[in-house]
């Protein structure tokens, strides 16, 4: 088959990439000037309407597309809602437009994250079938991409919600839940519950769907069988010898004030990261 991977050059594209290249013929695009991995690659700002039409006009044999491309949290100077809108739900309005548009296309696959869900004190299981109540820019953005492609791509689409992804070599989802100015920290016991995902079950379930393994028109939450505590993580990123261990009342204080009079975003959603469970289950069947 003839594949499109937006972001192919990111983390999660680079290992979709690799994990698919042997059996089929890949397409990698993204705004960098150059890609190491892929042989068949075009540079194009995504957001640029003109140029992605050029592409699909160029290559209408295109089977599948893979969109990972997106503006994540902590990326780029602008993390406006405007520019959330633009990058995360825009591209995806636009992909899903001209894919109906020139494209016989068999499978969209579209990676989105469990942020759509929202996060809550007294909820720690998450599944497909639940009301999202989606409160970040980069998660309102996602959502909006998830209800435009339900509503409007004329083919078979997979939605998946990943977990927080991680890998041996990637922690930076790890790190920012035990690790503070290079000395590593737990809240409470460190027993609080979370879903992760390794990238290499991404790749899995993209190849499952690619196979024909999964139902179509469907949303799968993406994370690891495991359900790691937070002393789990620690274990798997051990940076000082000193653990500093911040009482769990503390937050708990922090999210009360926040709510009352602070009133930032931030603070509410780390706040309840920290002292609840997250669990996102991916027993779904594809």
């Amino acid at each position: 088959m003839k594949v499109l991977i937006t972001g192919v050059n990111g983390f999660i594209g680079s290992h979709i990439y690799n994990g698919l290249k042997d059996k089929h013929d890949i397409i990698g695009i993204s705004r960098s000037k150059n890609s190491e991995i892929c042989n068949q690659y075009i540079s194009c700002d995504l957001t640029d309407k003109n140029s992605l039409e050029e592409i699909i006009k160029n290559n209408k044999d295109i089977d599948v597309i893979v969109h990972c491309a997106a503006l994540a949290h902590n990326k780029g100077n602008d993390l406006s809602f405007d520019r959330f809108q633009q990058v995360n739900f825009g591209v995806t309005k636009d992909l899903v437009d001209l894919s109906n548009k020139y494209l016989n296309l068999n499978k969209f696959i579209f990676l989105s994250t469990i942020s759509v869900y929202g996060e809550k004190m007294d909820k720690s299981i998450y599944t497909e079938g639940d009301e999202c109540y989606p409160s970040s820019p980069y998660a309102v953005a996602k959502k909006k991409s998830e209800k435009y492609m339900q509503d409007n791509c004329k083919s078979s689409y997979y939605i998946l919600r990943l977990a927080p992804v991680y890998s041996d070599e990637f922690k930076l989802n790890i790190k920012r839940r035990t690790e503070m100015k290079g000395l590593n920290y737990r809240v409470g016991k460190g027993d609080n519950k979370l879903s992760l995902c390794n990238v290499n079950n991404i790749v899995i379930a993209v190849k499952g769907i690619i196979s024909n393994k999964a139902t179509k028109n469907e949303i799968y939450n993406i994370s690891d069988k495991s359900i790691y505590s937070f002393s789990d993580m620690l274990e798997m990123n051990k940076v000082s010898k000193i653990k500093v261990v911040v009482p769990k009342i503390l937050i708990g204080i922090l999210y009360k004030i926040n709510k009352i009079a602070i009133k930032k975003q931030f603070i509410d959603e780390n706040s309840i990261k920290l002292v609840s469970d997250n669990i996102y289950s991916s027993e779904k069947n594809m």
